[in-house]
Formats: C-alpha cells, sequence, structure tokens
C-alpha cells in the first residue's frame, strides 16, 4: 500500500466510487438497522485490526482492506440516500384529490419542436384546508402559448396534483429516457395545456443562479448585437457559452462527422484554454510577494465568473471544479500529484451528487483529462521538433491521440461511431476554438464600447466562419466517420483494459504484462465474434411502437424486412429515434432495409401476396381499415400473427372465427380507444394479443417452419 501513498485522495475515491456504482445497478435499499449494524461492525474490526494485526507486518494490509470496504459501503449508504423517490416528504407520496402541486422552476424554459419543457421542484401540496411540505422533481411539457415565454428560472406555478411516471423505452434498445431522469431524480411528468396551469407571479430562485442566467442572456444577446448572425451564431452560442438550442440537425451532423462535436459542449475543453490563458496573462503576479497566491484567487473568481456566463451548465460545473483544485494543488503543495488532484475534484462532486457519474459528460471529461495526463507525456517525447509550429502541431496530435484513446471505447458505446479524421480535425479545431474563445472573452469585455466590439465582432466572426467551413470540408471527405459500430458494456470494459494494460507494458516493458494483454485480446474476440454470430441467426419479428404510426421489421438471419405506412416513411427522424438502434444492436447497418410495398414479393425465405407475408413458414397477416370480414375461413392453417392497423372497425370474435392467429397484435396507427376495447375483448375470449399503445413494441423470435399452406395456397392464386 505505500506504493500509493503519494495518492490518498485516489485510494479514497476509487471505493467510494464503486460503492455509488453498485447501487446504480441494483438499487437494493438496505434497512437502517442493516446499516448500522454494517458500521458497527466495521468499528469493532477496525478497533481489533488496529490493536492486534497492525503489529503484524504481514498482515497489515487487512487494516487497508477494512478501510476499502467501509468506503465502498459509505458510497453505497450515500447512493441511496440521495435517491428521492424513497423519501417519505416526495412529492408522489401524497396524490390526494383536490389538491395543486406549488412548483418552483429550477431551469430556464427550453422550446421543443411542438412544447416547452422545464424541470421544476414541487415544494407543497396545497388543499382547501392544509399546506403539506414536500420535495421532488418534475419535468413538466407546456402546450406552446405567448404566457410560456413569461417563464422564468425560479418562478413558482400551480398545477393541479397530476402527472405520470415517466415511461419504460416503448422499443427494444432505444434510449433510456426513463433510467436517464432517474439519475438526475426525476421520476414523474405532466404535459400541460393553456389554462391548466397558474403563474403565481412570485419567483424565488436563487440570487446568484438568478444572475448567472441573466449573464447569459446578456452575453446571447452582445453575439447578436456585434456582427454574428444565423448559424455563426448558433455555433458561437453552443461553443461559448453552451447554448445549443439554435444548432439545427445539419450542424450537429457536421461537427459530429468530423469528430468535433466536443467544442460545442462547453466542458473540460474550453474552461482549460480559459486556465491556460489566464495562468500566463497573471504571471507577471509570481513576481511579487504573495503574489502566486493573488493570482491563484483571481484565476478561479475568473473561472466562476465564466461558469456564471455558461448559466452554470453542469458540464462547466464540473471542469471548474476541477480546474479549481488544480489550481490550488499547483499553488499551494510544493508536490502535488494530478492524479490526486483530479480525485480531489471528483470526489466533491461525487459528495455533491453522487449520481453523477452516470452522466456521460461527466465520464468522458475525467478519462480525457487522465488519458492526457498519462499518455501524451509518451506520446510527445517520441519526436522532436526545433521548429515552434511544427511542435505546436505535435503537441495537439498526441493530446488529440492521447484524449481519443481514452474517449474512443465510450463513444464507441454511446454514439456507434468513431471520427477517422479526429487528429486531422483537432489540428484545425483547437488552435481556431482557442481563438474564438479568447475572443468571445474580449467581446463580452468590450461590449459597453460600441465601436471596439463591433470590430471584434466582425474578427470573431470571421474565425467562426473559418472553423465550420474547416469542420464542413473534413466532415465531406470519403470516410470521415466510421457508422454502426456496436459495442456491449463488458466490450467497453476490455478494450479499456487492452488501453491501460499497453501503456503500462510501454512504460515498463515488463514481459508478464504481455499475458493479460493476449487474455484480454482474446476475450474481446470472443465476444464480438459471438455476437456476430448472434445477430447472423437472428429472426424476429418487431411491430414498433411510434405515434400514430405502423413500423413492422422482419429481421433475418442479417437481412430486413420493412413495412410501413407513408406517414413513418416520410419520416426519417422517426425511424431514426424508434427503430434505428434496434436494428444496430441486432447486426443490421444499412440504412436501406428491403421495403414490402409491392403486392407479390418473392425471395428464397420470404413471400409475400398482399397483405400475407410468409418468413420461412411463419404466416403474418395485416389488416387495415379497407379490410371487410369474410363470410367464412379462407385458410385452412392457423395464421402465426395477425396485425390490425388504421382503425379498422370490426369485432375480435368475428374477425378470430374466419381468421384464427396465435396472436394479434394492435399496432399504434390505431386510436387508443379501439387498443383498449379490442384488447378487453381478447382478454374475455381467452385470446393472446398484443397492445403497442399501452404494452410498447412487440417483438417476437420465430424459427424455421415447414412451407406452410397458405404460401401454397396463395402461390396457386
Amino acid at each position: 500500500m505505500t506504493h500509493y501513498s503519494h495518492i490518498p485522495m485516489v485510494r479514497i475515491l476509487l471505493p467510494l466510487l464503486a460503492g455509488v456504482t453498485c447501487f446504480t445497478f441494483i438499487e437494493y435499499f438496505l434497512h437502517l438497522y442493516i446499516i448500522l449494524a454494517v458500521l458497527l461492525i466495521f468499528f469493532l474490526a477496525g478497533i481489533i485490526i488496529y490493536k492486534y494485526l497492525l503489529s503484524h507486518f504481514h498482515l497489515s494490509f487487512i487494516y487497508g482492506l477494512n478501510v476499502m470496504l467501509f468506503l465502498f459501503f459509505a458510497g453505497y449508504v450515500l447512493a441511496q440516500s440521495r435517491y428521492e423517490l424513497t423519501s417519505p416528504d416526495h412529492f408522489s407520496h401524497h396524490s390526494e384529490e383536490n389538491t395543486m402541486l406549488q412548483i418552483r422552476l429550477t431551469e430556464p424554459v427550453a422550446e421543443k419542436t411542438n412544447s416547452f419543457q422545464v424541470v421544476g421542484k414541487v415544494t407543497h401540496v396545497i388543499g382547501e384546508d392544509k399546506i403539506k411540505y414536500v420535495s421532488g422533481r418534475i419535468i413538466l411539457w407546456f402546450e406552446k402559448s405567448p404566457e410560456v415565454n413569461t417563464l422564468q428560472y425560479g418562478d413558482i406555478i400551480l398545477i393541479e396534483n397530476f402527472y405520470q411516471e415517466t415511461r419504460e423505452p416503448q422499443n427494444p434498445n432505444s434510449f433510456n429516457y426513463k433510467h436517464f431522469l432517474s439519475r438526475q431524480n426525476i421520476f414523474h411528468q405532466s404535459y400541460r395545456r393553456t389554462g391548466e396551469w397558474y403563474h403565481t407571479g412570485r419567483n424565488e430562485g436563487n440570487p446568484i443562479v438568478t444572475a448567472a442566467h441573466s449573464m447569459r442572456s446578456t452575453a446571447l444577446k452582445t453575439l447578436e448585437a456585434n456582427n454574428i448572425k444565423g448559424r455563426d451564431f448558433a455555433v458561437a452560442s453552443a461553443l461559448l457559452l453552451g447554448y445549443r438550442e439554435y444548432l439545427d440537425e445539419d450542424l450537429q451532423r457536421e461537427f459530429a462527422g468530423a469528430g468535433a462535436m466536443h467544442i460545442l459542449c462547453v466542458s473540460g475543453l474550453h474552461v482549460g484554454i480559459i486556465f491556460l490563458a489566464l495562468n500566463v496573462m497573471f504571471g507577471f503576479l509570481t513576481r511579487f510577494k504573495g503574489g502566486k497566491y493573488l493570482k491563484t484567487v483571481i484565476i478561479i473568481i475568473l473561472i466562476w465568473f465564466y461558469a456564471a456566463i455558461t448559466g452554470f451548465a453542469p458540464s462547466v460545473l464540473r471542469a471548474s471544479t476541477m480546474f479549481s483544485f488544480v489550481a490550488v494543488g499547483q499553488t499551494f503543495l510544493r508536490s502535488t500529484n494530478i492524479y490526486n488532484t483530479l480525485a480531489a475534484s471528483a470526489l466533491v462532486l461525487l459528495i455533491t451528487n453522487p449520481f453523477i457519474i452516470s452522466r456521460i459528460g461527466f465520464q468522458l471529461s475525467y478519462i480525457a483529462v487522465i488519458s492526457i495526463v498519462s499518455l501524451q507525456p509518451l506520446f510527445y517525447k517520441q519526436l522532436f521538433f526545433k521548429n515552434k509550429i511544427l511542435d505546436h502541431a505535435w503537441g495537439i496530435i498526441t493530446v488529440s491521440l492521447a484524449a481519443q484513446l481514452g474517449t474512443g471505447p465510450l463513444a464507441l458505446y454511446y454514439f456507434n461511431q468513431f471520427p477517422n479524421y479526429f487528429l486531422l480535425t483537432n489540428l484545425a479545431v483547437i488552435p481556431l476554438t482557442g481563438l474564438i474563445i479568447k475572443g468571445g472573452l474580449l467581446l463580452f469585455l468590450t461590449a459597453p464600447v460600441a465601436f471596439i466590439s463591433q470590430y471584434v465582432g466582425m474578427v470573431l466572426s470571421w474565425i467562426i466562419l473559418l472553423l465550420h467551413t474547416a469542420v464542413r470540408i473534413i466532415e465531406g471527405l470519403p470516410g470521415s466517420t466510421a457508422n454502426n459500430l456496436v459495442i456491449g458494456f463488458h466490450d467497453k470494459l476490455l478494450i479499456f483494459f487492452l488501453i491501460a494494460v499497453t501503456g503500462l507494458l510501454w512504460m515498463n516493458k515488463q514481459k508478464r504484462l504481455i499475458y493479460p494483454l493476449v487474455a484480454g485480446s482474446l476475450l474481446l474476440s470472443i465476444s464480438l465474434t459471438s455476437q456476430h454470430l448472434t445477430n447472423k441467426n437472428r429472426k424476429q419479428l418487431v411491430v414498433y411502437h411510434i405515434p400514430r404510426g405502423t413500423a413492422v421489421d422482419i429481421l433475418h438471419q442479417g437481412n430486413c424486412y420493412f413495412f410501413a405506412c407513408e406517414n413513418v416513411l416520410d419520416n426519417p427522424g422517426a425511424i431514426q429515434f424508434n427503430i434505428k438502434d434496434h436494428r444496430l444492436k441486432s447486426g443490421y447497418r444499412s440504412a436501406n432495409p428491403k421495403l414490402l410495398t409491392d403486392e407479390t414479393i418473392k425471395e428464397r425465405y420470404l413471400f409475400k401476396y398482399k397483405d400475407f407475408i410468409n418468413i420461412e413458414g411463419h404466416t403474418v397477416r395485416i389488416i387495415d381499415n379497407q379490410f371487410e370480414i369474410p363470410s367464412q375461413r379462407l385458410f385452412p392453417d392457423t395464421l402465426d400473427h395477425l396485425i390490425i392497423r388504421g382503425n379498422p372497425r370490426l369485432s375480435v370474435s368475428q374477425l378470430t372465427e374466419v381468421m384464427p392467429a396465435r396472436a394479434l397484435v394492435f399496432d399504434n396507427s390505431n386510436a387508443l380507444r379501439q387498443h383498449r376495447q379490442w384488447k378487453n375483448e381478447c382478454d374475455s375470449l381467452g385470446i393472446n394479443c398484443w397492445s403497442v399503445a399501452l404494452q410498447g413494441a412487440y417483438v417476437y423470435n420465430f424459427e424455421n417452419r415447414q412451407r406452410s399452406s397458405i404460401k401454397n395456397l396463395l402461390a396457386d392464386r
């Protein structure tokens, strides 16, 4: 243990982090008496170890093990204590009728495509004769109206005590929005039309946060008033202030395709550039007595002032905390360790909000910095350039390479893509980003002097245009992005393991490290091969949950056959959001599945005639509002699936008499009342059915079957 004595904060952080992570995975709640009993055991064990075992050198490790287990348990209990849903004061435990919820808005209102969204903290449940103090957060969706535009952070509103739980993902392998919100202690949501909410006219927002949001609003107006318009304004507001509301899909696609999306999310890169610039700017203070302390105070104040300008965006709060610790560590400690400093900042953030570990930004920020600190010096000293420009370029390349090695597995896992030209991109965008950040700060400082700020804004606009042009050119290069790359959670861990072992092997040149490297590579190969074989043999019918639409996939051994209504086919965004993730994780990479639009299709495995589909003997019939129930049974065999769409007027009992099926599926193009009516009828008749609107997407795995008589009969016709 003495080998790691110089990084005590890391030794504290890791078991605490493991305990929090354990709770987020299993979410098992310990009773108070169990917690007290375990704490007593740790206390007694500590006394015994201290008195009887520390004197034996070969047993001294037990003391460290006891401390690590205690910290693991402390992390678990910390996460459990911050899980607000279990609190008896949570508003969901006080759902009395004829009461109102008083809500304080904790964020500014965000405009979405069809509504406004805001997060609020429920503070009171108000009845006719009593008021209860409660807790808990809720996400509100408002119908678009001029009244919503008047709402601000801290405003107090009233709504009826009626809300819904956030829903589980309705399609397989789609983004789990419920899980995402739960990590922010949000478990409920409510949609309110105009007239269904009441503005009290009061504001109880934190004055500091209110001032921060006001500063960001002023900064946005300053950009607009100084020659920064259109898409340049969208890029500037995101890059400088973390305000991404003006970014359209094309802009995001261009920056993501070039591997430059990170510069549009104000984070460690931006705060790091400001930190380095301030270090240089106020370096002269170190010449005076006590100047280094004054320099540190000024840098920390200005970093947090920048955080305020961004509206205290979560990513900026993380980065500002991290670099504040770095500044203090460099100034007040004679021999500081960067890993210790990073661990200290992460520890503060973890204690403040243990669920921050599930934030992608938190993971990317710390892994990127750790990778740069660990690997960049190794890369940098491999080449030496006397020319300052070449040396600076080599520095950017090594930083980019180190950061990408660390964050690459996360990018693959979360986003299923990898920017192939990230080195070229960073050579262009990092210097330009530095200029834009410094120019943006200069613009905000000179804003009171209009004739100066106008020229600064003009130059800044040219630099942003140059940045955007460089990104667009790189994104347009052939093979700029490797898309549709899918790895599992365990694959991600194995890749991190291989990177770490390779780095240790490079630094220490120990031959014994070759064995874990080979073992890890073998496990990763087995995992990827196993997943490939599973997908290659996949045979699956999926009826997706798409609002007011029909979407059916037949996935068969690497092929995809797609049936959909015109509303879905004309809406690529709906396919991207609801369907693409499942296809990717099922092994189908192409963006163009085979459409089942023709009346008759004959392939090796699939046969389609009008609304009948036969895939290796598995039979499906799709019924819409043009269907009329025949007077007698058409086919001798029982269908496997009967998919009902488009609100046909029919009786389930009459339909199944002439067209029996093993399962009835009602897709989301039917009205909700029809779903309830048909499902009740099926339940009373003992018929197997599935309502996509009520139960989510329908997924069925089928096996090979002999050529059915339905296929024969239709082929003869």
